[in-house]
């Protein structure tokens, strides 16, 4: 077991390192960092602060652990995102014990190494964002509550439900979108069995703060929370949305490969009609995946970070099928080789095409084109077919991945280039000490600039009052009255002013 722990650590560390060593914010990290870091230097645990504004659109729970990485490592990137990989690490430690207890060590090999390499994890889990860690806690939540009511096992359902409940705190309701699918096989098969050892430790610790919290905040600033973040989503969904809607479930079938290729494979010979434990246990893991992609293709907003849970949930449950194909002495098919030769003509064509395409490439990618254009020849049995599927996706991080992630760096994106203009301007003035944001300002640059702790208007409900005013020009700021602009900041996703009050020239 600790050699298997070391292993698999040592492979997460290999293979999430490209996007662990991105030296900048990308989406709304730089925000959750940022929260984190205002309540590190308040010491206020129960309401997060955006710029000395409360915030309460998702839980405290990523906050606190961000904040408890800060006062060990700093607030650099490796640091703030290294977290999400240990998560994943973890998670693939359960996975294969849960999968090599109930079908043996092979299907708990594919289950960990599944969920260590699957290709949209490889992109999305090295990441300071909310998502990562939800994905995992979401996803061990489920396994074991399908494993401790397949099995019969009340300490793993309990274990369950405490970490439904932090899974809770992390991102809130959409835990349940998914653990839905999972609570109605659990009622037709077992009529929620002993459910108050899952559901007890599941609502007592997300009540237990919210509770606290109720009686330092009003009812109603939670009441705008959900009408805007979670529930009231839903009433945004218009006719375009339903257009979409093919696209997304292609976008959520897509991000189950290439594992999900063997979803029609057994992972033994006949099966019994009667629901076994060993089924009830996949089951409930798929009736996790669907259920969650059905019901949030009535939400407006459907970004892929949202369906990460799913592919840690479908991995576990074609973990077995996989190890079934793997078996020795397995005679490729027609269909199989030609999927290989398919692979093959993409991966020669890709040698042609990169050295033509525009930066990032050729680069590092022409050795993921080149070992695609040698599968046909390398993958001759079922087996190998497997191991291909695995370490592919490794091959593509280092390539592919390692490209892009050096390409963000330099080309314009990153506002960490930004930053230094920023603060050195502010330094050479004497205005770090009197500067507020108005507006929506990019956290990412924010942190980049050190600028921790200051003072913001998000909403602009208040014209701004400090010497300094940073705000980003497409946010409807307008003409402010008194300030004159000293900083232009145009980068090619976004641009920013930092205006500076007549009165103190």
């Amino acid at each position: 077991m600790p050699l298997r722990a070391l292993a698999l650590l040592l492979l997460s560390l290999i293979a999430y390192w490209p996007q662990l060593q991105l030296q900048d914010w990308r989406g709304t990290e730089g925000r959750r960092v940022l929260i984190a870091l205002e309540m590190a230097a308040s010491g206020d645990l129960l309401v997060p602060t955006l710029n000395q504004e409360p915030t309460y659109a998702k839980p405290p729970l990523h906050y606190w652990l961000l904040a408890a990485v800060e006062r060990l490592w700093g607030h650099g990137q490796l640091a703030m995102r290294l977290p999400a990989v240990v998560a994943l690490w973890l998670a693939a430690l359960l996975a294969f014990a849960l999968l090599a207890r109930s079908f043996g060590r092979p299907a708990g090999w594919v289950g960990a190494l599944g969920v260590l390499l699957s290709p949209i994890l490889l992109l999305s889990m090295a990441s300071a964002e909310i998502d990562p860690l939800f994905a995992c806690l979401g996803a061990a939540s489920l396994w074991c509550l399908a494993y401790g009511v397949a099995l019969q096992r009340h300490w793993v359902v309990i274990a369950s439900g405490c970490l439904g409940a932090l899974a809770v705190l992390q991102k809130g309701p959409p835990y349940l979108l998914f653990a839905s699918g999972a609570w109605l096989v659990w009622w037709r098969h077992r009529g929620l069995r002993h459910g108050w050892s899952y559901f007890l430790p599941l609502l007592l610790p997300p009540l237990l703060y919210y509770g606290v919290l109720w009686l330092r905040v009003p009812f109603t600033e939670f009441a705008v929370v959900a009408r805007e973040e979670s529930v009231g989503r839903a009433a945004q969904m218009a006719w375009t949305n339903v257009r979409d809607t093919p696209a997304y479930w292609l976008k959520g079938l897509a991000m189950l490969l290439p594992l999900g290729l063997f979803c029609t494979w057994e992972f033994r010979g006949s099966r019994d009609a009667r629901m076994g434990p060993p089924d009830l246990m996949l089951r409930m893991c798929t009736g996790a995946v669907v259920s969650s992609l059905f019901l949030l293709t009535f939400f407006p907003l459907r970004p892929t970070r949202y369906l990460l849970p799913n592919v840690l949930l479908f991995v576990f449950a074609v973990a077995p099928a996989v190890a079934h194909y793997a078996q020795p002495g397995r005679v490729l098919g027609g269909p199989t080789r030609m999927l290989l030769r398919g692979f093959g003509l993409l991966g020669a064509a890709a040698l042609v095409a990169l050295p033509f395409l525009p930066a990032p490439y050729p680069g590092r990618s022409v050795g993921a084109a080149l070992v695609l254009a040698l599968l046909p020849l390398l993958v001759q049995t079922g087996r190998q077919v497997v191991a291909s599927c695995l370490w592919l996706p490794l091959i593509a991080a280092w390539t592919i991945g390692a490209d892009f992630a050096e390409q963000w760096q330099i080309d314009g994106r990153a506002h960490t280039l930004a930053a230094p203009l920023l603060a050195r301007e502010l330094a050479a003035r004497g205005g770090g000490g009197e500067l507020q944001t108005f507006g929506h300002c990019n956290s990412g640059l924010q942190v980049a600039a050190d600028l921790l702790g200051i003072a913001g208007d998000e909403r602009m409900a208040q014209p701004p009052q400090m010497r300094w005013v940073l705000y980003e020009t497409d946010s409807k700021v307008g003409e402010l009255p008194g300030y004159r602009d000293r900083l232009r900041l145009r980068l090619p996703v976004d641009a920013y002013v930092l205006a500076e009050r007549v009165e103190h020239r």
